[in-house]
C-alpha cells in the first residue's frame, strides 16, 4: 500500500486501520487512474461481479456505490494518478471485509515500449482462472523469478505444455500477420485482452484463439503482453528466445488500442463529471 488513506467497509481509515480477517478467499480488481479518470472502471465492475458469481459470492455494492467510493479515495489522499486495488474477503459466500487503496505503480518506460522487454516461461497453473480470486502461492512464486531473472513479467506454462497468459497479464503472439492468444476459458478474461480482441477486428487483422504449445513459441515472429499497466508492451526476450518488438502487426495494435483508451477516457470523464455533478 501506499499514501495514507484507504477506504475500509467503505469509510475511509488510516493505512494502519487496514486489518483484513485471515482464511478468507479473496476477490479483486485492479483499477488504473489517470488524471483522476478510471480507466474502464464499468468494464472492471462487470468482471468483479462476474468473478464473485463464480465463486459463489454475493456482492452489495453497485457500480455508483465503487464509483463514489474511488472518487472519496482520491480526495482523500490528493491523488489523482496511479493503480487502485479493491479487495472483497469472503467467506461462505458472504463479503466480510471490504478495501480499497492505492498500490505501488510501475508504468513501463519509453525504451520499454520501444525496445520490448524481458520475460521467462514459468510452468504454473492457475486455479479457475476465470475468476480474479488472490492465489498467493502463485503470485509469490512468479514475483521470486521475476526479481532474481530481472524480468518485467513471467509467462505461465500449463502443466500440459501451452501457453496460457502472464502473472499478472495477457500473453499474444504473432506469426505472419496472425495475433494468436489462449482461449478464454484458459485465462483470466482481461479488461485489456477484450479491447485488444476489438482492436484487431477494427484492424481486420486475424487472431485465432487457441492452445498454444510452449514449443512453438521460438517459431514466433513477436510476443506482447497486455494489461492495466504495461496497456500493450512489446517482448524482446523470454528466457533465450528472442522476438521482434518493432514487429509492424504489433505496433498496428498499439497505435490503434491508444486512440481507443483515448476515447474511452473521454466516455469516463462523462459519466464521472455525471456522478461529480
Amino acid at each position: 500500500m501506499i499514501y495514507r488513506i484507504i477506504i475500509i467497509n467503505n469509510h475511509p481509515a488510516d493505512v494502519a486501520a487496514f486489518a483484513p480477517p485471515t482464511g478468507h478467499g479473496v476477490l479483486y480488481e485492479l483499477i488504473r487512474v489517470t488524471d483522476g479518470i478510471f480507466l474502464f472502471l464499468n468494464d472492471h465492475i462487470d468482471r468483479l461481479n462476474h468473478s464473485a458469481q463464480l465463486a459463489g459470492v454475493e456482492l452489495a455494492l453497485s457500480a455508483a456505490e465503487i464509483r463514489k467510493q474511488l472518487e472519496r479515495l482520491l480526495q482523500q489522499n490528493g491523488v489523482q494518478t496511479g493503480n487502485i486495488k479493491l479487495e472483497y474477503y469472503f467467506l461462505a459466500g458472504k463479503v466480510q471485509y471490504q478495501a480499497a487503496y492505492f498500490i505501488p505503480h510501475h508504468y513501463p518506460s519509453d525504451k520499454d515500449y520501444r525496445d520490448g522487454v524481458k520475460t521467462s516461461l514459468l510452468v504454473a497453473e492457475r486455479t479457475n482462472p476465470n475468476a480474479k480470486i488472490e492465489q498467493a502461492e502463485l503470485r509469490d512464486r512468479a514475483n521470486r523469478v521475476i526479481a532474481e531473472k530481472n524480468l518485467y513479467e513471467v509467462i505461465l506454462v500449463h502443466p500440459d505444455g501451452y501457453i496460457t497468459e502472464g502473472s499478472r497479464s495477457t500473453i499474444f503472439m504473432v506469426k505472419n500477420g496472425t495475433v494468436y492468444t489462449a482461449p478464454e476459458a484458459d485465462v483470466l478474461p482481461g479488461i485489456t485482452r477484450k479491447y485488444i480482441l476489438q482492436t484487431c477486428r477494427d484492424l481486420s487483422v486475424h487472431l485465432v484463439e487457441a492452445r498454444i504449445a510452449a514449443g512453438d513459441l521460438p517459431g514466433m515472429d513477436a510476443v506482447f503482453i497486455a494489461g492495466t499497466s504495461p496497456k500493450i508492451l512489446p517482448v524482446a526476450l523470454a528466457d533465450e528466445y528472442r522476438f521482434d518488438p518493432a514487429n509492424i502487426t504489433v505496433r498496428q495494435i498499439m497505435e490503434k488500442y491508444d486512440k481507443l483508451v483515448f476515447i474511452m477516457n473521454s466516455d469516463d470523464q462523462d459519466s464521472k463529471d455525471q456522478v461529480m455533478t
